[in-house]
């Protein structure tokens, strides 16, 4: 009996420094997570086939998120803005949607806090409400937003 308690103490104690050395290390800027490479299918969707117009005072939501819900039902592809100045309030990313914006493509969110609804959140741990974010998503997976426009 004297010999097995400090037999398990002794095994316990290698289990425990063999399962910390076994654990990731915490991330540092030597030890970065590896972003996964996206990768979209060819077809493209543009925003005007959905009634975007680009002149700069009309709202576009509806019409972005439409192609953006159309892209993702079709299995993932772009959906394209093209060059022009497209108001907007809050874009939702879909899975494997690549929102490209063509050079000189200008997305202009809109001032009107009431475009942006109150989303669930935190702070601090503490539970809070806030504006949904100008572009977001939930739950999604392989998205991207690109391009050569602002």
């Amino acid at each position: 009996m004297k010999k097995i308690v400090p037999t398990i103490f002794t095994l316990l104690l290698l289990t425990n420094l063999f399962l910390a050395k076994a654990q990731k290390q915490p991330y540092s800027f030597s030890n970065l997570p590896v972003v996964a490479k996206t990768s979209f299918k060819a077809d493209t969707l543009n925003i005007i086939k959905f009634g975007a117009k680009n002149d700069g005072v009309t709202l576009n939501t509806k019409s972005i998120n439409d192609a953006i819900i159309a892209c993702n039902k079709k299995g993932g592809g772009v959906v394209l803005i093209p060059k022009g100045l497209w108001l907007t309030g809050p874009i939702e990313l879909k899975s494997n949607v690549n929102l490209h914006l063509q050079k000189n493509a200008i997305l202009q969110f809109t001032k009107d806090f009431d475009q942006y609804p109150l989303v669930a959140s935190n702070w601090e741990g503490l539970p809070q409400m806030r504006n949904q974010s100008p572009i977001w998503a939930t739950n999604q997976q392989n998205i991207a937003v690109t391009g050569f426009g602002s």
